[in-house]
């Protein structure tokens, strides 16, 4: 298989100390519902839906006895350090700055549980006339190169017995895949779930050759979206980080589950809460439920079946062979069963 030498050079898993700044001010509209709070936490959240369930939590008053202060951060590296400075002390966070910060041993981080699978959200798109993954053989497919939709590609190919298929890979940032595959530059790309619908406007024909949404746990990528900690907190503040993990797998996603129009409400809600004028239930409802989200039962037999090990473990190797990060990170370390085993 070949692929485009060019690297990715300008994205930098863990930030400057100065991007820790850009953590934005946090609103009133985070109070939520008030009640007697023996316990408090502060989060440092990245306003994508998967992480908005924790702020559900707090806005339906799902954990009594917990009080959570959220401080809202663009992405995960500025949280990041924003947790080793102190200032917050858990945070939610994507897949892969903890593998990045956790090579680079720059605390004593621990993964206590898993907001989201954001495996749903990512697909394969190809030219009209195309009908599955193999008939990308010999074709040219747009992918960012050494990012989550790079391993998404690479672990549907392995998926399907395709990982030797010779094909070209074209380094494109997802957006200028999606205008080069329109534009019929190339036969297929890996799009943002945010405007996948636009090829499909432009190219009604076009095929979805893979749909993350569609595939078994055992064959998806597990791009984890995840709730951490360092260890010196998760042992201060057990109690606190207890009742908000119980609540989020619990009354949260039981809340999605069962009247998923009230959460995607109050998504719109929270967004409008952080600015971000002219959201709508229609732009919300595709990428919340784009994730897998876990109840008690399944939280707890993903830890006890190292689903989230094994998936970073595929992931870092990924990273590794891609010149992402400078080498494995001790995940049995960063994976810590301590919190979700209270719940």
């Amino acid at each position: 298989m070949s692929k485009s030498v060019t690297k990715i050079t300008r994205r930098n898993f863990l930030g400057s100390t100065a991007a820790a700044g850009a953590a934005l001010a946090t609103p009133n509209f985070f109070m939520g519902k008030a009640h007697a709070a023996n316990e408090k936490l502060k989060i440092g959240i990245i306003p994508a839906y998967s992480f908005g369930l924790y702020w559900l939590v707090q806005d339906q008053g799902f954990a009594p006895g917990l009080d959570m202060e959220f401080s809202v951060f663009p992405s995960g590296p500025p949280a990041i350090e924003a947790m080793v400075g102190g200032s917050v002390e858990a945070i939610t966070v994507g897949s892969v700055p903890p593998l990045a910060a956790m090579y680079r041993k720059v605390a004593d981080f621990r993964e206590i549980s898993i907001c989201g699978d954001a495996s749903g959200l990512f697909t394969i798109v190809g030219q009209p006339g195309l009908e599955k993954l193999s008939d990308l053989e010999g074709k040219r497919v747009a992918v960012t190169s050494g990012s989550n939709f790079d391993f998404f590609l690479d672990v549907a190919l392995k998926a399907n017995g395709l990982e030797d298929m010779d094909f070209k890979r074209i380094n494109m940032e997802p957006i200028d895949g999606q205008a080069a595959m329109i534009a019929g530059a190339v036969d297929a790309t890996v799009p943002l779930a945010t405007s996948r619908k636009l090829i499909f406007d432009a190219l009604p024909g076009a095929t979805m050759l893979v749909d993350g949404s569609k595939l078994p746990i055992d064959k998806r990528p597990s791009i984890m979206d995840v709730f951490m900690s360092t260890q010196p907190v998760i042992d201060e503040k057990q109690e606190a980080l207890k009742l908000a993990v119980a609540a989020f797998h619990d009354q949260a996603v039981g809340m999605l589950r069962d009247d998923n129009a009230a959460v995607v409400d109050r998504m719109v809600a929270w967004q409008e809460g952080l600015g971000r004028a002219g959201v709508t239930p229609a732009d919300v409802e595709p990428l919340l439920n784009g994730y897998f989200y876990f109840n008690t039962e399944e939280i707890k037999d993903v830890y006890a079946r190292g689903i989230l090990n094994n998936a970073l473990d595929v992931q870092s190797r990924f990273l590794v062979a891609n010149d992402r990060i400078g080498g494995m990170p001790d995940i049995d370390a960063l994976v810590s069963d301590q919190i979700i085993n209270l719940i």
